[in-house]
């Protein structure tokens, strides 16, 4: 390790390990079980008035098709990201939403915007009083995140995310490797100095190898809460006993243990956000929230 990076290590030693995670912040894995009736928990009243949809398509586990007065309109849940479909439990989170809203009638409602930036209905979603977005978190299918200003009710989605870490259902039971992990991420720079999109190398994410071993990364997986930023490290990524990998969101030459993501904007949020490490087999090896 450079000495520049073991500087930053020294500055950044002090890790935040979320709630419910053991100390490494790793969660033991548990049989996981895919519940498809929604539970009994109350549910808060929906902050806006809604409008009726009839769900024709369920596209995964957050976003579906439904018509509105004759037209097909995209919707987009609020507050809530689902494994995408090759990822561990991807295909399981769009089973269970299917099984929850499929063919029926829902009601649409909206936080402070109405679309996304791809033109898709942003809502909160329920039927017979039961909020959607919820209940895919309290089944384990999703991972809650806000995204402001539409964040009335994230305390609530995030509250039934707790629930399904603590009780090990869905992806906590499923896609959680051991409860002694091997490679962790160590620490994650945010905030870079300056302006973030004008320093992209500013913010990066130190991971250490804490076990005996030489461990191959070839194609394991970092990414953030949103599902969006992800960085595969490249063929040939060894990380020796005790040695650490530092990965850079800019551009940059890659070399034996620093990587550049050549992302285009920054990944990490300022205000808070997880990052998760992922094996090749798409478990989630570790996780560092700030």
């Amino acid at each position: 390790m450079t000495a520049r990076w073991a500087v930053l290590l020294i500055l950044l030693s002090a890790c935040v390990v979320e709630p419910g995670a053991s100390p490494d912040g790793s969660v033991a894995r548990q049989s996981g079980s895919v519940a498809t009736a929604p539970s009994q928990t109350l549910d808060p009243e929906p902050p806006n008035a809604g409008t009726p949809a009839s769900v024709t398509f369920v596209s995964d586990g957050d976003s579906f098709v439904v018509e509105i007065n004759g037209s097909e309109e995209r919707v987009r849940m609020i507050g809530i990201n689902t494994p995408e479909k090759e990822e561990c439990y991807g295909s399981e989170a769009r089973d269970i939403l299917i099984a929850l809203i499929a063919d029926r009638e829902v009601l649409l409602v909206p936080d402070v915007e109405s679309f996304d930036q791809y033109g898709r209905i942003l809502s909160y979603v329920y039927l017979d009083g039961v909020l959607i977005n919820a209940e895919m978190a309290r089944q384990g299918a999703a991972l809650t995140r806000g995204y402001s200003p539409n964040t009335t009710l994230q305390d609530h989605l995030s509250s039934a995310q707790d629930q399904a870490e603590e009780e090990g259902v869905g992806l906590w039971g499923s896609c959680v490797g051991d409860a002694d992990p091997e490679v962790l991420i160590l620490s994650v720079q945010a905030d870079a100095p300056g302006r973030d999109d004008e320093n992209l190398n500013g913010e990066f994410v130190i991971v250490e190898n804490q076990s005996a071993r030489s461990i191959d990364m070839s194609g394991w997986i970092i990414r953030d809460e949103s599902s969006v930023h992800r960085f595969i490290f490249p063929n040939g990524a060894t990380i020796d006993p005790g040695a650490f990998f530092v990965v850079l969101t800019g551009c940059g030459t890659n070399s034996d243990d620093e990587f550049y993501w050549c992302n285009s904007s920054p990944v990490w949020d300022n205000s808070g956000d997880t990052a998760f490490l992922l094996d090749l087999v798409g478990d989630i090896h570790h996780r560092f929230s700030y």
